[in-house]
């Protein structure tokens, strides 16, 4: 087998809509301190679609403090709208209440939502930029994850209960 590196070939996933599903959703910081709502995302593979299992990553960032509304400073600074935008794409229940925006992050893993995302210049470097968060078009998920596992916290493939987890002897691993 002969083959040769390319690098002038685009990796970037094409502008558009993808139906997704949420892997997972967190506060996280840059190296520099800089905090966002970073929120995992893979192209579902139950939905006839290109660029199934592909990531998507989303950043809601947190606003400077001369620029974050009311609404914006009630979830730490994060973007109020953006961060209700998602969560009502994923079909989370009006009036939901929230301790902390990672137990916002934990309700998200699992559910679907579909996306439009486009392409941004910064730095010199294009980057894939999740634009919208729509509700899904197939709110029947049978994704299958890495584990080939179907999501936990998604209501419609589980009871709609959480799972949590639980502790385990390791004797009890199979590996």
């Amino acid at each position: 087998m002969a083959f040769s590196t390319n690098y002038e070939e685009e990796n970037l996933l094409p502008e558009g809509d993808y139906e997704c599903i949420i892997l997972a959703a967190f506060v996280n910081s840059t190296p520099g301190g800089a905090l966002y709502f970073s929120v995992r995302l893979a192209v579902r593979n139950d939905v006839p679609q290109k660029y199934r299992n592909r990531n998507i990553f989303h950043a809601i960032w947190q606003r400077r403090p001369e620029k974050q509304t009311e609404d914006d400073k009630k979830i730490d600074g994060f973007s109020y709208k953006q961060l209700m935008n998602l969560s009502q794409a994923a079909g989370i229940p009006k009036g939901k209440s929230y301790e902390t925006l990672d137990d916002l992050g934990h309700d998200l893993k699992g559910r679907c939502v579909r996306v439009t995302v486009g392409h941004d210049e910064w730095n010199g470097q294009t980057n894939v930029r999740v634009k919208w968060s729509n509700k899904t078009k197939f709110p029947d998920c049978k994704h299958i994850t890495g584990n080939n596992n179907p999501p936990q916290n998604n209501p419609d493939v589980t009871t709609g209960k959480d799972m949590d987890l639980i502790d385990m002897p390791a004797d009890d691993l199979p590996f």
